[in-house]
């Protein structure tokens, strides 16, 4: 493997900074330290050349976080009932005071990243997060390390990446966790698409709300903002379309760019996942306000998006239908994401993310590769992964029964299997586990009940769990209406219902079917938690009698 020659120059700060800062001529001489997590995705590729120098990357810093012990203790007392702490959440600056970087450690990155010559540097509203544009050039330099062009042997995919774990001096990496960026190998996908003519039946709001018992909750979403992670983007007119036809009284739909993305003029094939998103959330908690952020589909724009997600506060519940499997993900930008989304759980947001629609093969999409893995942000321990199942109801729309999600690899199967990242948590200690599982819940996403939602001026049926995590964001929405406030991490909560003698009250226990797909066995589900359905579905007023 040949890598590109390295050399420092100096380089002036960015204006933004106000002065200007040479590269020490000992910098080659200080000890380096290799920043943890971020190895270079390369397993199955093939190194193709050089990136040219020229070219410009964006990346970001990842920084450390403060008392790192003290944050998990409150993670856990804030959701422990039995706990003084329980639901006090934290306010972003009392986060920021207690765990976050200081502005010491952020003036440290800074003048880094300025020293390597890069230029846009833009700081998150919490500190922990700095992105930052560079040459190729720079950035080896900076981080020690070669930059390739690289093919993916099994998917076919080009991409570039770092040759080689990068490192920094060991005064840089007292403050610096990880960086993310310096590939593009990951590319966050979403699953929704329209449906073939194996549709059995539509679900639509009313069958909804009645199948999953919601009707007779006194709430409707009123008061409680809600966030989208997206990609892509949506027409107003679609989401108003929507409404209209079944009665909908909604409220206001905000698009938030982040880091200068804002597809809402010109959305991509995206446009049906984001629609599906807002939609379903409607479907049973229309009265809710949402925000819909938007970045650029790169480990970079997925950071910032989460860290403003948390900085800005302005969220109860965030619905995640957008992902990658975990080693395309790389563990660096998961790590990093996964702070980012600690930090929102401090804050009381609640997370729900699709737990992918490749069975227990989910690098299947991206990479080609039919090894077990499973699907990221769905495996943080601070987010509630959400499954699949085929939904069955009566001629008056009342639940009849489910069954785990699995219409072949010709249309998908719900997600799940073992973290390769994340350690299990202490409230999944009695599912016999040394690291995260998921699911951890499940709905409707098959494609023979599909979502009917309006999307791109038409009328499409829609499936995959890429409508189960929404759907689930529309239960926790209506939940913070019911209890008053932000409800964090459910899954604590999720999982003391399940292990407890009100699991039948709370939850649809789904017993039948499997996540096999790809010629890979997968999980088959049963009596309880499994890997294919997690606990099951939701049995609204059941289940929101014993939230709070």
């Amino acid at each position: 493997m040949r890598l590109r020659k390295l050399v420092a120059a100096a380089v002036p700060l960015p204006a933004l900074l106000g002065l200007a800062v040479a590269v020490p001529a000992a910098a080659a001489s200080e000890p380096l330290v290799t920043l943890a997590d971020s190895a270079a995705p390369l397993v199955n590729s093939d190194r193709t050349g050089d990136v040219a120098g020229a070219q410009r990357i964006t990346a970001a810093l990842s920084l450390k976080l403060h008392n790192q012990q003290a944050l998990e203790k409150f993670l856990a007392d804030v959701q422990n009932p039995a706990s003084p702490q329980y639901h006090h959440f934290l306010t972003p600056a009392q986060f920021n005071a207690e765990f976050g970087p200081t502005q010491a450690d952020v003036d440290k990155a800074v003048s880094f990243l300025g020293k390597a010559g890069a230029t846009g540097i833009e700081v998150s509203g919490n500190r922990q997060a700095i992105t930052f544009s560079g040459s190729a050039a720079q950035l080896e330099a900076a981080f020690h390390t070669g930059i390739g062009t690289y093919h993916d042997k099994s998917s076919g995919r080009n991409f570039f990446a770092n040759d080689a774990a990068p490192t920094v001096s060991a005064d840089v990496s007292g403050v610096v966790a990880n960086v993310v960026g310096l590939d593009d190998h990951a590319v966050r996908t979403h699953s929704a698409k329209a449906a073939q003519p194996n549709v059995v039946k539509s679900v639509t709001p009313p069958i909804l709300k009645t199948a999953y018992g919601t009707s007779g909750l006194s709430a409707t979403g009123s008061g409680v903002k809600v966030g989208f992670v997206e990609f892509d983007g949506y027409k107003k007119a679609d989401v108003t379309k929507y409404d209209s036809t079944y009665g909908l009284s909604a409220g206001t739909v905000t698009t938030v760019p982040v880091s200068g993305a804002n597809y809402d003029s010109s959305p991509g094939d995206g446009q049906i996942e984001v629609e599906l998103d807002i939609e379903v959330v409607h479907a049973l908690a229309a009265a809710a306000n949402d925000y819909v952020y938007e970045a650029p589909n790169s480990s970079a724009g997925e950071l910032a998006m989460y860290q403003k997600i948390a900085s800005d506060h302005t969220v109860n519940v965030v619905s995640i239908s957008w992902g990658a499997c975990e080693s395309a993900e790389g563990s660096s930008a998961a790590n990093s994401v996964s702070n980012a989304i600690a930090t929102g759980t401090a804050e009381g947001i609640s997370y729900f993310a699709a737990a992918g629609d490749d069975g227990t093969t989910d690098c299947y999409r991206q990479t080609g590769s039919t090894a077990k893995a499973v699907d990221f942000p769905a495996s943080s321990p601070n987010v509630t992964g959400v499954g699949g199942t085929q939904l069955t109801v009566t001629s008056s729309n009342a639940y009849s029964s489910e069954k785990a999600w699995n219409d072949g690899a010709s249309n998908g199967s719900t997600g799940g299997g073992i973290s390769t990242v994340f350690t299990a948590p202490s409230w999944q200690s009695a599912q016999s586990t040394t690291k995260r599982k998921v699911p951890d819940v499940s709905a409707d996403a098959a494609s023979g009940s599909g979502y009917y939602i309006y999307t791109a001026g038409a009328w499409e049926t829609v499936w995959g769990t890429s409508g189960a995590a929404p759907l689930w964001a529309a239960f926790a929405t209506l939940q913070n209406q019911v209890h008053g406030g932000g409800l964090g991490n459910l899954n604590p909560k999720f999982y003391s219902i399940g292990n407890g003698s009100s699991y039948g009250t709370g939850f649809h226990d789904v017993t039948t079917g499997n996540n096999t797909l790809h010629g890979t066995t997968g999980f088959t589900a049963g009596t309880g938690y499994d890997q294919v359905t997690g606990w099951g579905s939701f049995k609204g007023s059941g289940l929101s009698g014993l939230i709070g």
